[in-house]
């Protein structure tokens, strides 16, 4: 269904919607607050789209002294590529769509600033409840884990999180769009790439710019280095969390030398302030290109003997298979993302159904498995990092001549507004931006991949036994920070 035919289909049911399509591939419907209800439930049940977010941008105050809040409810055509954004106004609290879409409770909780957690109680023979956080063994982040249990199988986990509220939506508002990028970054410091890839995104999007071949394929690299660290620690996490030492130990030090890469390249170990949008804001050279075909030559055959170790080990095998389970349907309701709903047999990857800088070109297939589970996380991330080394090697041969740093004056007009998306290592990363005035934006809205993933954890302990609670949370792998924004 493109998106012809989707303003053809409303159009049938005689709303007197207004329409506009920006940016090639997002579609803005208009509607009155009485209607939202029948368009959602018709675009997640007729059209089949992709349930995303919901969040309002509050307008300026009237004459009145009373503000206007419009309420933002995005889908996405994955097999189209394109996005519909539902907007209707009101002065009250948004429309309960949760009858329609169970996770819109958590957009509209987020909304309504509604975080009077009620917690659950728990009766009867061998039934207790077990308080962890929000202040961890560890240098984590803060959160709270209340887990019910009768006897040994855990029945119920409440998650309590956002104990480190920033405000970053806020002071995005504040910040100049030349240097808004560093902010972006700041957002989920092991995804820094990723956010400053999103921002670049948005501001070539909106500017309707593109960059040269060179500096996609540049990009990408970047992109795939950050994915490669980010396993190679996840898959470690996960031996560490089951006693395998050596396993975890060699993932540590296999991600190390990446960060290391990663700093002699562009002078952070987090590869931070190098995407800027219209361009780059580094030098790459042939010495910086061979630099990064010989340590990944070196590192590829050992990384590869590390991950069969692991998967040929009985003891290994007997903590990780047929744990942590998520049905493709409880994840599909969950609106799960990345590699987590990829494991539950859910066929989406940004990088494929909505394709940025050159992974149109160099990544074709997406990797799935089908039970859910500890294992079946811990092979498909085992499989992505084996990927990111051919893409990193493919993306190279895409750079023909040095890269010079060229970071442009970005210069916003107002009341332009855009959605871009992009796939981190936790899952769709999805901004929107509403630009106002000296070049600053009057709405930012992340989308983050963890404040939806956290939820399937919640799911994927059930019926298991507390000692497994950590190596399951590791499997998951989300970040505090992206939900404390």
């Amino acid at each position: 269904m493109k998106i012809e035919d989707t303003i053809n289909s409303l159009q049938e049911l005689n709303f007197d919607l207004r329409y506009e399509v920006k940016n090639n591939n997002e579609l803005y419907v208009r509607i009155k607050k009485d209607q939202i209800r029948k368009i959602a439930l018709i675009c997640v049940d007729l059209y089949k789209f992709n349930y995303i977010c919901e969040f309002s941008v509050v307008g300026k105050e009237t004459l009145l002294g009373e503000n206007e809040t419009t309420i933002n409810c995005v889908f996405s055509n994955s097999k189209q590529g394109y996005y519909v954004i539902c907007s209707y106004v009101t002065k009250d609290k948004p429309i309960d769509l949760s009858n329609i879409i169970y996770q819109s409770k958590l957009f509209q909780r987020e909304i309504n600033n509604d975080y009077d957690y009620k917690v659950k109680k728990v009766s009867g023979t061998g039934a207790y409840q077990v308080a962890v956080g929000p202040v961890h063994a560890g240098i984590i982040e803060p959160g709270h884990f209340r887990f019910s249990v009768m006897g040994e199988p855990i029945e119920n986990l409440e998650i309590r999180l956002r104990y480190k509220y920033r405000g970053i939506e806020k002071q995005c508002t504040d910040i100049d769009a030349n240097i808004l990028n560093l902010m972006f970054e700041r957002v989920s410091g092991e995804s820094s790439v990723a956010y400053g890839e999103v921002y670049a995104i948005l501001v070539e999007k909106l500017l309707k710019v593109e960059v040269s071949v060179e500096i996609k394929a540049f990009r990408v690299v970047l992109l795939e280095l950050e994915r490669m660290y980010n396993y190679m620690d996840d898959l470690g996490g996960v031996g560490n969390d089951i006693g395998y030492s050596y396993v975890a130990k060699k993932f540590g030090y296999f991600s190390e030398i990446i960060h290391q890469l990663c700093e002699r390249v562009s002078g952070s170990r987090y590869m931070r302030n190098v995407i800027v949008p219209l361009g780059i804001n580094i030098d790459f050279n042939e010495e910086k290109r061979k630099d990064i075909l010989e340590t990944l030559k070196s590192l590829k055959s050992r990384v590869i003997s590390i991950i069969k170790m692991s998967m040929n080990s009985v003891s290994f095998l007997d903590r990780v298979e047929d744990s942590g389970m998520v049905s493709r349907d409880m994840a599909k309701k969950l609106c799960m993302t990345g590699v987590v709903a990829r494991a539950c047999n859910l066929k989406y990857d940004v990088r494929v159904k909505f394709p940025y800088e050159i992974y149109g070109k160099i990544k074709k297939d997406i990797n799935t498995e089908i039970k859910g589970g500890v294992f079946e996380r811990y092979k498909l991330k085992a499989r992505e990092l084996k990927d990111a080394f051919n893409f990193i090697e493919n993306s190279l041969t895409y750079i023909k001549t040095d890269i010079n740093r060229d970071k442009k004056e970005v210069c916003l007009k107002e009341g332009l507004e855009a959605i871009a998306s992009v796939e981190t290592v936790k899952g769709e990363l999805v901004v929107y931006g509403l630009t106002g005035e000296n070049n600053k934006f009057d709405r930012i809205y992340f989308k983050t991949p963890s404040f939806t993933n956290w939820t399937g954890l919640s799911e994927a302990v059930l019926g298991e036994i507390i000692p497994d609670f950590p190596l399951i949370n590791k499997s998951f792998n989300m970040s505090y920070s992206e939900n404390d924004r």
